[in-house]
């Protein structure tokens, strides 16, 4: 990624187009044809007063769009004049990909100006490991805790659409009292297979929560949010399901998490080698075995949902999948413990709203999120559930089960990713860096 020294190196990049459309008045122009935008704002309280403005733009048929982070934060040195930051963040609307940035820190002395640091994923991962495993998971039990609380500021998510060649989500978080504030940048484009990219790419940048400076840029390509979502599985999975009770291990999918999952829980379950998996693709699903088997996993490949679940009773659900794979006489094991990971997005559903009814604890990353979509919001349209009957994880990890007798019977855990996760994997990086 190209650091941008000023201004006109950024106008000399843009087109006159772009030049038009991004750094003029017309940014703001909500009549401009054919211009994707979207903005959030967020104020701060500690460890300091701010403001901060972040936009999105896309005009269709251009080379570039443009993310602008505008802040105004006050005096750390006790006068009277504020600190004004703007990051701008340049991406290459046919793959989605950030390409460049500008830096603009006010009236601050260049010489004053720190580097930015930017990691790609070999340093991220050495850091993590710096910090260490264990850390890493209790920083992400920390944040479940911290966001049930209340202590979690997590502002809307901004969404530009690029005419049918994929998205751009970017989502938030900060710890009020917090050292560091996250954004995540997360596209999906994908005809980037046919120009040798991934078609899902990914960064994240983290500011100084007392002056908005860029701290650090991650060019994690995605990986650090399949990791924090795998490391949700693992937290849920030892909170919810003893060693010693655990019969085998099932998972339904093939991809990236239903390997991440299944390395993280041999982990916490070293003496478990009992794994089922069932995949819609034969092919997937016969290479996914035989790569389980060389960690130490006895496979076996079963043509159903339900035969997974015959077999199991931490069941682990990874799929992109838009109907319901399992139904509540699917479950015939009374001490079962479910982990649905694969619907974090409006139209993904894994989990019947019967089976939810059937479960004497929903846990939960987010209510709020999870009746807007994912298993439970598809239980809630259908008033087979309330949200009353959802209890979030992180009020879970502080105080237990609602309701006592769930232990030993029917468990469920709903993940769908919220920002929090990002800002404590983050904190993690930071941590061993």
């Amino acid at each position: 990624m190209h650091l941008l020294q000023s201004i006109d190196e950024l106008r000399a990049l843009l087109s006159p187009a772009e030049n038009a459309a991004y750094l003029s008045d017309a940014w703001d122009d909500n009549t401009q044809i054919d211009m994707a935008c979207d903005e959030i704002k967020m104020d701060f309280t500690s460890p300091n007063q701010g403001h901060l403005v972040i936009k999105g733009g896309y005009k269709s048929g251009l080379e570039h769009f443009l993310i602008k982070f505008s802040s105004r934060f006050k005096s750390v040195a006790g006068n009277l004049d504020s600190i004004n930051r703007c990051l701008t963040l340049i991406g290459d609307a046919q793959t989605g990909l950030i390409t460049s940035l500008l830096i603009d820190h006010g009236d601050q002395d260049p010489a004053d100006r720190r580097h930015l640091p930017e990691l790609d994923w070999a340093d991220i991962q050495r850091c993590l490991s710096v910090t260490g495993d264990e850390s890493v998971w209790l920083h992400q039990k920390e944040g479940f805790r911290a966001f049930s609380v209340g202590e979690i500021m997590v502002p809307p998510v901004i969404y530009l659409p690029f005419e049918g060649r994929g998205d751009l989500h970017l989502k938030g978080a900060h710890r009020h009292g917090g050292d560091i504030y996250v954004f995540k940048i997360a596209t999906a484009f994908p005809n980037n297979i046919g120009r040798g990219l991934e078609p899902s790419q990914g960064m994240m940048v983290a500011f100084d929560a007392r002056t908005a400076d860029p701290i650090m840029v991650l060019r994690d390509e995605g990986h650090l949010t399949d990791l924090r979502t795998a490391i949700a599985g693992r937290n849920a999975a030892e909170a919810m399901m003893p060693a010693n009770e655990l019969i085998g291990v099932g998972v339904l999918g093939t991809g990236v998490q239903a390997r991440l999952q299944i390395g993280l829980l041999k982990t916490l379950y070293p003496t478990c080698n009992k794994l089922t998996v069932w995949g819609r693709s034969k092919e997937n699903t016969i290479n996914y075995a035989n790569e389980a088997a060389v960690t130490g996993w006895e496979v076996s490949i079963v043509d159903s949902p339900m035969q997974v679940a015959d077999s199991s009773n931490l069941l682990i659900t990874t799929t992109a999948s838009e109907v319901a794979l399992l139904d509540a006489h699917d479950i015939s094991m009374p001490n079962t413990v479910i982990i649905a990971i694969g619907a974090d997005m409006p139209g993904k559903v894994e989990l019947s709203p019967a089976l939810l009814h059937k479960a004497q604890a929903v846990l939960i990353d987010s209510i709020p999120q999870g009746i807007d979509h994912g298993n439970a919001a598809v239980a809630i349209r259908e008033n087979i559930i309330s949200p009353s009957d959802l209890q979030e994880f992180g009020d879970f990890l502080s105080n237990g089960y609602r309701e006592p007798e769930a232990k030993d019977r029917l468990r469920i855990f709903l993940s769908s990713g919220i920002g929090v996760q990002d800002l404590q994997i983050v904190q993690s990086v930071i941590e061993g860096s």
